[in-house]
């Protein structure tokens, strides 16, 4: 091993620069007190192994995954706002299996198979709302949203059928965050256990909040694993958003990993108001000059020219917080500029990604759309903190659309990062189904990749269940 090597043996940290600093300098210089639970940092080596590239594009290993994964793991379904109301419901596709979620009474949900259980037709079609029933499409089998089963024709016929033993076969449901997650695993422990400390690091963000300004659901022509790995590191800036390395210092990103028992998730925390070290000719008023365009572009009042007073992270921050109070009727005067501008990404496996912080207050969520290992979809929603006193908007509808749609017509400038992601998927994709065999599979950085790594050590210890 070469002494350049050596040398990082010990720790795992990334690299600043004394106009491009990492994030950890940057937290110490802020204008505010950065929340001390995102400066603990949590960076194991964990090693530089690799897998097989059948693991994207197997069927046999997507088959095993549907029965490790996502027939026994706490996953997010939808956000209880989807569903406000009694009756309302929420039909959940991941792997070509479907579940119905329902808000069965004013604060409690229920999640099921979707399935008829005369012969296994899909009970619920689509989501809606105001059910008072779920009638089958094919013999009219009905059941109450409390799973009940209250009607079958020719009754007579069916000596078998005990109604009261003919509920609908129920799943684990929670809730976390305004989001609703569900477990088929009846067997499964507490959404609390899968969650950890997760909620910790929430706690002065609470997710719930929040609502939906807007909510994206895009088809992907790749594995989910492509598509998640596209969003775990910023190692991708260079080539993939070279607009974005004037303002945004990608690899002094902060990388983090925890595993606690049965929670496992990882963090990455990347700079804004800073240029990147590949930035040509970046200066600091030069960062702060993008940052101002970018989110003015965000908004309807777009101003043209920077004010003089803004020159820094503070002042911007500052500027931010008073225009965001005025937006939101929220108050943000004690957020640091940290949670104010940087961009504070969570995993929590197998697929879910809130973020931290006003930077870019999004979350996703990737999973196979269908009985296939080719193909996913990517769920986006940005959600805008609600009035700290009154009533937040109605949640956005979803809006979906298919492989070769854009992000950009519908969610305006936010919209060009995700489709410059979006055209590598299924290059990804294609590049998996035709690996040369040597290496023996994709090499990941062992710092900046950590969380691609941290994903697929997860993935293999669930396969290994009995």
């Amino acid at each position: 091993m070469s002494k350049a090597h050596e040398k990082f043996n010990d720790y795992q940290r990334g690299i600043g620069t004394e106009l491009s600093p990492n994030w950890r300098d940057l937290a110490k210089a802020d204008s505010k007190l950065v929340p001390e639970v995102l400066t603990r940092e949590s960076s194991p080596n964990l090693g530089t192994g690799k897998i097989p590239p059948q693991n994207y594009t197997s069927y046999q290993y997507h088959r095993q995954e549907v029965e490790k994964v996502w027939k026994r793991t706490w996953q997010v379904a939808c956000r209880e706002e989807e569903i406000p109301n009694v009756g309302d419901h929420f039909v959940y596709e991941v792997a070509g299996l479907s579940f119905l979620v329902v808000r069965s009474a004013e604060k409690q949900f229920k999640a099921y198979w979707n399935v008829c259980l005369h012969r296994g037709r899909r009970l619920v079609d689509k989501s809606g709302c105001d059910a008072k029933s779920f009638r089958c499409g094919y013999h009219a089998w009905t059941w109450n949203i409390d799973g009940k089963l209250s009607y079958y024709p020719g009754e007579w016929d069916f000596p078998d059928v005990e109604p009261e033993k003919y509920n609908l076969r129920e799943v684990l449901i929670d809730t976390w965050g305004g989001f609703i997650f569900i477990n088929p695993d009846i067997k499964a422990g507490p959404l609390a256990n899968h969650l950890g400390s997760l909620t910790k690091h929430f706690e002065n963000w609470p997710l719930d909040k929040r609502f939906t300004l807007w909510h994206v659901q895009k088809t992907i022509n790749a594995n989910w694993k492509v598509a998640l790995e596209a969003f775990l590191e910023s190692y991708h800036l260079l080539q993939t958003h070279p607009q974005a390395l004037s303002s945004v210092a990608e690899h002094g990103t902060q990388y983090d990993i925890y595993d606690e028992g049965e929670a496992h998730f990882s963090r990455s925390i990347t700079p804004t108001g800073i240029p990147s070290k590949h930035a040509k000719n970046g200066s600091q008023i030069g960062a702060i000059a993008d940052v101002w365009a970018l989110l003015n572009a965000l908004r309807a009042d777009q101003a043209v020219e920077l004010p003089p007073e803004i020159t820094d992270r503070a002042s911007i921050s500052e500027w931010r917080r008073n225009v965001m109070k005025e937006m939101t009727g929220a108050d943000y005067s004690t957020l640091s500029d940290a949670e104010m501008l940087d961009s504070v990404q969570y995993f929590l496996f197998p697929n879910f990604c809130p973020w931290y912080g006003e930077g870019l207050p999004l979350t996703y969520v990737f999973r196979p759309n269908a009985d296939s290992p080719e193909t996913s979809y990517f769920d986006v929603w940005m959600l805008i903190r609600s009035p700290d006193n009154g009533t937040p908007p109605l949640a956005a509808k979803t809006m979906k659309i298919g492989p070769d749609d854009h992000f950009e017509p519908i969610i305006g400038a936010m919209g060009l990062i995700f489709d410059q992601d979006d055209m590598n998927m299924p290059f990804v994709q294609m590049g998996m189904k035709t690996w040369p065999g040597d290496p023996v599979g994709p090499t990941w950085g062992r710092y900046q990749e950590s969380r691609i790594r941290h994903l697929h050590q997860l993935l293999a210890l669930a396969l290994k269940r009995p």
